[in-house]
Parts: structure tokens; C-alpha cells; sequence
């Protein structure tokens, strides 16, 4: 997911323990780098950013030994292969997230769901989904929603543009801290320890069975996945690209969303200036019209 949110994973005290190592940045390096990652994850970070980005950028200045972040920049510059970019870009757009974040979307979805069975499979997309948190959080209301409905059957895609982050999905695993975030019994029935180590826990493999994660940059407009979405979750992402940005991005997301289908965005965020082709059914939760039928059926 992009955020401009330190991710709880990251210790202040250890970004700033490179400091001291480190020149200052320029105002000349700030510009490139700002320009770099609107370029390639849509984020637009205003001069106001310029120290966060400092403590994003000291832990690869510190990974590669360098001293300045001319010499990063140069690097960045050199680097033909693009795996640079790649670990430049992951970076900058970790951010914090957690399990069943706006409770409210979950019990909205889980009543639509049951309120309207269909006969094929429910597929839903989680974009942006970070560490996986999210796309956890929905495949256990997803197995809740199983025992209530015998026929109900779902698919999640989970996508991110953080390759770091999509290698934490896949493992499964968090801090036990995170695991208060949960429904007591979805912990009971979703989570257990993780062996030799008593710091984490881990999700239940029957949620990664309904799950595929894969890495999706949402400012590629154009790619599809061969899927029609009957729920798109995009929370907590549009307030950190300008607005031109986030209506394109919303515009393909959508382009992908059944008739129908609902769409989420973060409960401070609206599409109310957006000319995406979405009506507003609850706080947040967006539907894409379907042909002769009004907002209320």
C-alpha cells in the first residue's frame, strides 16, 4: 500500500541512529527523488516531506555504505538493472495498516454478501494491500460467511506495489500485538503461535488457500487482470496522490468492478469530486451502477 506512515515495524530509534553518518538533503536531491517516486507509485510528497524522506532514504544509504544522498542519487541514476529502484521504491511506500482497520466496511460487506447470494464465486481485490493485514482480515469474514452459507465460495487478489511487504503477506506472520486487532473468536479460529518463537503469531493456511498475492503498481493503468470484481477495497491510499492521479487510478480500478459491485475507499477519504461513474450507498462504500436500476434496489 502507499503511505507516507512510518510502518509499525520500523523502529524511530534505529532510523535515527544513521544520522550522524549522513549529510543532509539537498534541496536539488529532494526534488530528484520527490520526481523519481511520483514517476514510478504516483506519491506526490510536497517539500514538507523532506524529512521523512530523509529518514525513509538513511536505511539504504546505511544498506550500501554511502555517506551522502548525492551519492545515492547517483546511484539511482546508474542503476541500468532497476533493482535499486525497486528497494528506492519499497522505501518510501511502506506503510502501517491493521487487521479489521474500519470495522465498519467488514460488517457492511459481510451483510451484502449474505443479503445477496449469488450462485458463482465472489471475487474481491484488495489493492494496496501493504503487509497483508487486510486481505487476512477479509478472508476470515469471507470463512465466517462460509458457515452461515454452505454454497458461498470467494477468491482474494491482494496487490501492492511494495515487493518487501508482498513477502510478508506470503509468510503470514506478526507481532502478537497485532493479534488484539482481531475478533476473539476469529483469533481462536484463524491464528495460532508461531513455533520457537513467541513474539508472533501466524495466520491459518486455510486462508492463504482463497488468497493470491501479487505485486500491481496502481499507476499502471492499463493492466487488467482477466477479473470482474464484485468488491474493490482502495483505503486509505487516495489522500497521498494528487487528485488527477487518483481518479485515473480509480477510473481502472473501477473499469474492473461488476455492475454492481461495491467500492471502498478509507472513511476520510470521498470520491464526491471524482467523475468515476460511482454512486454513494454508505459511509465510504461506493456502487457501480447497474443498467435501469436506481441507488436504493
Amino acid at each position: 500500500m502507499h503511505s507516507e506512515n512510518y510502518s509499525h515495524n520500523v523502529s524511530y530509534a534505529i532510523e535515527t541512529s544513521c544520522i550522524g553518518n549522513s549529510e543532509s538533503m539537498t534541496q536539488q536531491e529532494f526534488t530528484y527523488f520527490s520526481n523519481l517516486i511520483f514517476q514510478h507509485a504516483g506519491i506526490k510528497l510536497e517539500n514538507e516531506k523532506r524529512s521523512m524522506l530523509e529518514m525513509r532514504l538513511y536505511k539504504r544509504l546505511n544498506a550500501l555504505k554511502l555517506s551522502s544522498f548525492g551519492e545515492y542519487m547517483r546511484v539511482l541514476q546508474q542503476d541500468a538493472s532497476g533493482v535499486e529502484l525497486i528497494a528506492f521504491t519499497n522505501q518510501v511506500t511502506t506503510n502501517k495498516t491493521s487487521f479489521f482497520r474500519e470495522k465498519r466496511h467488514f460488517h457492511f460487506l459481510r451483510d451484502n454478501i449474505i443479503n445477496h447470494p449469488r450462485p458463482e464465486k465472489t471475487f474481491i481485490w484488495s489493492a494496496a494491500c501493504s503487509s497483508g493485514e487486510e486481505a487476512f482480515s477479509l478472508a476470515m469474514q469471507c470463512e465466517a460467511i462460509k458457515h452461515e452459507q454452505a454454497n458461498f465460495d470467494y477468491r482474494i487478489l491482494a496487490t501492492d506495489v511494495d515487493t518487501q511487504r508482498l513477502d510478508m503477506c506470503a509468510l503470514g506472520e506478526y507481532p502478537n500485538e497485532d493479534r488484539e486487532d482481531i475478533p476473539k473468536l476469529f483469533q481462536h479460529q484463524f491464528t495460532q503461535r508461531v513455533p520457537h518463537d513467541d513474539s508472533m503469531f501466524m495466520v491459518a493456511d486455510r486462508l492463504k488457500r482463497n488468497i493470491k498475492f501479487r505485486q500491481h503498481n496502481l499507476i499502471h493503468y492499463p493492466e487488467k487482470f482477466g477479473i470482474q470484481f464484485h468488491y474493490i477495497f482502495l483505503r486509505n491510499v487516495l489522500f497521498y496522490f494528487p487528485r488527477s492521479t487518483g481518479e485515473k487510478v480509480v477510473r481502472a480500478l473501477v473499469s474492473q468492478l461488476e455492475p454492481g459491485g461495491l467500492f471502498f475507499v478509507g472513511l476520510t477519504e470521498s470520491l464526491q469530486h471524482m467523475d468515476v461513474g460511482l454512486e454513494l450507498v454508505d459511509v465510504s462504500v461506493y456502487r457501480k451502477p447497474v443498467l435501469g436500476r436506481t441507488a436504493d434496489e
